[in-house]
């Protein structure tokens, strides 16, 4: 038996940058639009649940104390996953810089540095990704919502500003898994294989993104429980969308197949 090269060529790897059919432009905008609708229901699950959703559970005030059982209509149910190890985490107003950063970096910059890079599937990758994690994630929300008891002050000056501004628009709702861990995973891993396209902008985004991990317990938005299942969430959805959507192979481009004598 003697060895046969072959090139495999992707079309969607080797396109011009922003050379789009109309159709794919088209799909490009549906995406754009659906991830910013995902984004939006989460935004209406963001509240407390009713005070009858889960009897049984614990309830919590504001003030972090458990309620139980429950009475009357004031309380409200929920799970606190916290652990002694978030106990022990700073309160960092300034790394509110990147949690809100992310909110243009990943669902709106990154995808696009795909289609900058001439790959329109790998733009399908990155867009399907958020928009299949954020609905695993609102399923997990209505069964399983959890509370964050904010044990600070957001403080006064630029830091404080900016920590009202990530308080006021995020209630500490819904934390389990983190959907700003989640989308930054994924957010991740599609400017890891843009690293050689962008070398410079790709590290630089990749760095600054890994803040957002330690912003999400630092800003008392999320417990670490929440950072990790919000990683593994993550991993599962940009691997899955990858294999459905680009259909990769699994062998080595540089291995040679055995040719049939």
């Amino acid at each position: 038996m003697s060895r046969q090269s072959h090139t495999v060529t992707d079309v969607s790897e080797t396109a011009r940058p922003w050379d789009l059919s109309r159709t794919q432009w088209i799909w490009v905008a549906l995406v754009l639009a659906a991830v910013g609708l995902v984004f939006y229901s989460y935004e209406l699950m963001n509240a407390a649940p009713p005070p009858d959703r889960w009897p049984g559970y614990f309830a919590a005030r504001p003030t972090g104390q458990l309620l139980q059982p429950l009475t009357g209509s004031e309380p409200y149910q929920t799970l606190v996953l916290k652990s002694w190890l978030d106990a022990k985490i700073p309160f960092v107003p300034l790394l509110a810089i990147p949690y809100l950063s992310f909110l243009v970096i990943v669902p709106i910059v990154i995808p696009l540095l795909n289609l900058a890079a001439g790959s329109f599937r790998r733009f399908l990758t990155v867009g399907l990704a958020l928009i299949v994690s954020q609905l695993i994630l609102d399923v997990a929300y209505y069964l399983f919502e959890t509370y964050v008891v904010r044990d600070v002050q957001a403080g006064d000056g630029f830091g404080g500003w900016l920590v009202n501004q990530v308080w006021g628009n995020d209630q500490p709702f819904n934390g389990y898994p983190s959907g700003h861990c989640t989308w930054t995973t994924i957010g991740i891993l599609a400017l890891w294989r843009l690293r050689h396209r962008f070398p410079k902008t790709g590290w630089i985004l990749m760095a600054w993104l890994c803040l957002v991990y330690p912003a999400t317990v630092a800003l008392r938005q999320h417990y670490l429980m929440d950072v990790y299942a919000g990683i593994f969430v993550g991993f599962a959805c940009y691997w899955a969308c990858m294999f459905a959507v680009e259909r990769p192979r699994l062998v080595p481009r540089d291995e040679l197949p055995l040719a049939r004598t």
